[in-house]
């Protein structure tokens, strides 16, 4: 919000006490709705959001899943930071991914790997070679898997103090999210669309080069 604030673009009753999803804007010509982060990509994808922002992770996730998918980012927008790392317990013999891919192969039983993001998860483990593995969809307190109900999570991370107090460790970071506006690249739109949705990206892309 400080950042749509410093672009010039007003957004009222957001957030909301009365729970509104359908916030006004001083934008003209432009409705905004809020949902969750992770469920933006699919709908910019579906032809149903011109723009959205969500996180970084969240937009692999979906193109994990959906590679031909006709979305990308548009803008970094540069905050929200956190990491997406692959913690084990501290109690587990492994020091790097090579490690953990040869007792992963050793098990007689699949190699348990945890997460909110099921896709960087199994992407993850195929490119590990983690051998027989299973992914374990998780939504939220998922360090508290480790270790009796997974062997691997993948999760984010600002600081990794969190982790810490579970007794985990990271042992690999996949790649570093921030928030991002995401856009079509497969629609056509008319050439007033396209110069409003030009315009609201120039406009806060010189908001994020000023902070």
């Amino acid at each position: 919000l400080q950042l749509l604030n410093s672009a010039g673009i007003q957004i009222d009753d957001y957030p909301s006490a009365t729970g509104n999803r359908r916030p006004t804007t001083n934008l003209a010509g432009v409705m905004i709705k809020v949902i969750r982060p992770q469920d933006m990509p699919l709908q910019v994808a579906n032809g149903n959001f011109d723009l959205a922002i969500t996180g970084r992770d969240w937009l692999f996730e979906h193109l994990y899943r959906f590679p031909s998918s006709p979305i990308a980012e548009l803008l970094d927008l540069k905050f929200g930071k956190v990491k997406i790392v692959a913690v084990v317990s501290k109690d587990l013999s492994v020091t790097d991914s090579y490690s953990l891919r040869r007792l992963s192969t050793e098990r007689p039983v699949p190699f348990r790997v945890a997460s909110e993001y099921v896709n960087i998860a199994d992407k993850y483990a195929r490119d590990n070679h983690l051998g027989l593995y299973r992914v374990i969809p998780t939504w939220g307190a998922s360090e508290a898997f480790l270790p009796e109900d997974a062997d691997l999570l993948i999760e984010n991370t600002q600081t990794g103090r969190t982790l810490a107090r579970h007794n985990l460790r990271i042992l690999d970071t996949l790649f570093e999210s921030t928030a991002c506006l995401i856009g079509s690249t497969g629609r056509v739109f008319s050439s007033t669309k396209s110069e409003g949705i030009k315009s609201i990206i120039e406009t806060l892309r010189a908001a994020v080069e000023d902070i």
